[in-house]
């Protein structure tokens, strides 16, 4: 447990720095100015905000063409690592303008002059069909590696009947690894040679880590560069998983430690472990967060933060214990967390869904 010196859990507090969005889904920072926030909704509008200036303004409204059924819509942003040469975005959104629902996965160039259309895309990277309203995940994430990860849910409905959880040849329940192509517009990603299922027969290449059910939010350990990501469970179990380089994280077969389908004896042979899971006594919808390496809350220094979105419980484990860390709770709230953010100074974030406030993790006074 932390000192006395560092302060103790029991210290924590928020301060609202951001209100007034609707359904927000992802925060992020600019890389150029480390002041600014990105806030996405899950409508399809996406907004700045200086917390120095305490000014704002909308960046890019793409309403109409996002999909907002269930758990679709706007749902992720990743600056790319050189933004500061070559202002580009991705975005990770659900729609249907191909007469089906499907999550795309775009190139835009960010303009400040202006603001940002669907038709100002650049490119399109990845188009996936999504069987079902629900289990888009919908995460997108530059790695210390400089390579673009893509959370992607096993397309919807309960239990995974279409099994895809267990089926390499599809994204879908998967964490894929690509790299965007700045050379040529085709195609427009490559393949790291690295990736561990390029070469092999049944899997798409993309592949980095399958057996994922709805990974909402993952996130870099910026010390580490271990990769954390929080799966929804079905009937009992969220979860937190270290993602490995070709790794099988159970589902549909276990959902956290235990066997799923079939409910008893199930074969584990090959498949990971969670790091942790807790009961849908305690909660019943996971949202990832980050490993906190900021200055402020010494106390949570090594500690990955992450909370539920159903109970409004913020948790914390300390990261590299071993792989049966122990669950802490750290706050017990009434917010909607639907997403976490960090910025360049390692200061964690969090949205509130219902209400549209944004929140900055603090010390008490």
């Amino acid at each position: 447990m932390p000192t006395k010196k560092s302060g103790s859990f029991s210290d924590l507090d928020f301060e609202k720095v951001g209100s007034g969005y609707r359904e927000p889904t992802d925060i992020q920072f600019r890389p150029d100015e480390p002041d600014t926030m990105v806030i996405l909704e899950k409508r399809g509008k996406i907004y700045t905000f200086n917390l120095s200036k305490q000014e704002g303004k909308i960046i890019a409204d793409f309403t109409g063409h996002v999909e907002t059924r269930s758990e679709e819509g706007l749902l992720g942003l990743a600056f790319h690592p050189r933004f500061q040469e070559n202002h580009l975005f991705y975005v990770n959104a659900v729609s249907k303008e191909a007469g089906k629902d499907q999550t795309l996965i775009l190139e835009f160039r960010w303009d400040e002059s202006k603001t940002i259309q669907w038709k100002d895309r650049k490119r399109v990277l990845l188009r996936v069909d999504q069987p079902y309203s629900n289990h888009n995940a919908g995460q997108l994430s530059f790695g210390p590696d400089g390579k673009l990860y893509i959370g992607f849910g096993d397309g919807g409905a309960g239990g995974d009947p279409l099994k895809n959880g267990q089926n390499t040849s599809t994204y879908l329940g998967s964490m894929i690894r690509i790299e965007p192509n700045l050379e040529a517009e085709a195609p427009a990603y490559k393949i790291p040679e690295d990736n561990p299922y390029k070469n092999r027969p049944g899997y798409l290449p993309e592949i980095w880590a399958y057996g994922l059910r709805n990974p909402w939010r993952f996130s870099f350990d910026s010390q580490t560069g271990d990769l954390y990501a929080a799966d929804v469970g079905q009937n009992l179990w969220e979860e937190v998983d270290l993602i490995l380089k070709g790794g099988n994280y159970g589902w549909n077969i276990t959902e956290g430690f235990h066997c799923f389908s079939p409910p008893n004896n199930c074969s584990k042979q090959g498949l990971q472990d969670p790091l942790l899971e807790y009961d849908h006594g305690i909660g019943q919808s996971i949202t990832g967060g980050y490993v906190y390496r900021g200055k402020n809350l010494s106390f949570l220094q090594g500690w990955y933060i992450f909370a539920d979105f159903v109970s409004g419980k913020f948790f914390a484990f300390e990261v590299g214990k071993g792989k049966r860390p122990k669950l802490r709770i750290l706050k017990e709230t009434h917010h909607q967390i639907s997403t976490f953010g960090r910025d360049p100074s390692g200061e964690l974030y969090f949205a509130d869904f219902g209400t549209g406030n944004i929140f900055r993790l603090v010390k008490k006074n």
